[in-house]
């Protein structure tokens, strides 16, 4: 008779029949993988190197962010649109990181004088070329009364305005045409600056203040005593250079 060779643990069963424990623990570990020692990661592996790149970008990333934070200055910056020949006005600070430009820019220790030599936007920072100094050029400034509806409602100091006159004192004859009786507005002066605006302070009309250069003294005079006076806001085309 010929026996069948038998695993070990066939061989010895269990009271109830079934592999004893030793068996089954031994029939697990046979099933398992074989343990695998770590291995040190060696020079050449490209993975090493990826992860030693990523580090070194992600310190100087830091400390160029670190040395931005220590950079930044408070400096000026203006709130709405000003016109060249205006004074610093309607500023806010704001804290930015210039670099190596934060001495073109007024910081909020100092004060700004002088008028602006070209125009600023709102929002720009105010720098240092724009204005001209405590030196200005002569200029002269008078008030002139302006009906309602007859001025931008939103006129402030800063901006530059056409003054436009339409005469009111003109004789006309009876049988004249319609379109010779009704009188044509002129252009008095372009592009004046508004040194001032006060409202109601005029039976109801505004007192706008506007500065102008002497030999111009004469035409605005003539202009608002002899007409209406109408004026016409000139908007702000972009700062200089």
């Amino acid at each position: 008779m010929r026996f069948s060779r038998l695993s070990p643990a066939r061989l010895r069963p269990g009271r109830s029949g079934f592999p004893s424990r030793a068996a089954s623990q031994q029939n697990v570990l046979e099933a398992s993988p074989p343990a695998r020692r770590f291995r040190t990661p060696r020079w050449g592996d490209t993975r090493l190197w990826i992860g030693l790149l990523l580090l070194v970008v992600s310190m100087f990333a830091g400390a160029k962010l670190l040395s931005q934070e220590s950079e930044a200055i408070t400096v000026w910056q203006v709130s709405r649109d000003l016109s060249a020949g205006a004074e610093a006005i309607d500023l806010k600070p704001i804290t930015v990181a210039l670099g190596q430009a934060r001495g073109d820019y007024f910081p909020v220790e100092e004060t700004p004088t002088g008028r602006l030599r070209f125009p600023v936007e709102s929002g720009e920072l105010l720098p240092r070329s724009a204005m001209t100094g405590s030196q200005q050029e002569p200029s002269r400034v008078i008030t002139v009364g302006v009906d309602p509806f007859h001025a931008p409602v939103d006129v402030a100091p800063g901006d530059r305005v056409d003054v436009w006159s339409t005469p009111t004192n003109s004789t006309f004859l009876p049988d004249s045409p319609a379109s010779d009786r009704a009188p044509s507005p002129q252009l008095a002066l372009e592009s004046v600056l508004v040194e001032r605006v006060e409202s109601d302070s005029l039976g109801g009309r505004k007192a706008v203040v506007l500065r102008v250069t002497p030999e111009r003294v004469g035409d605005l005079v003539q202009a608002s005593r002899s007409g209406t006076i109408d004026l016409i806001k000139v908007p702000v085309q972009g700062s200089g250079s």
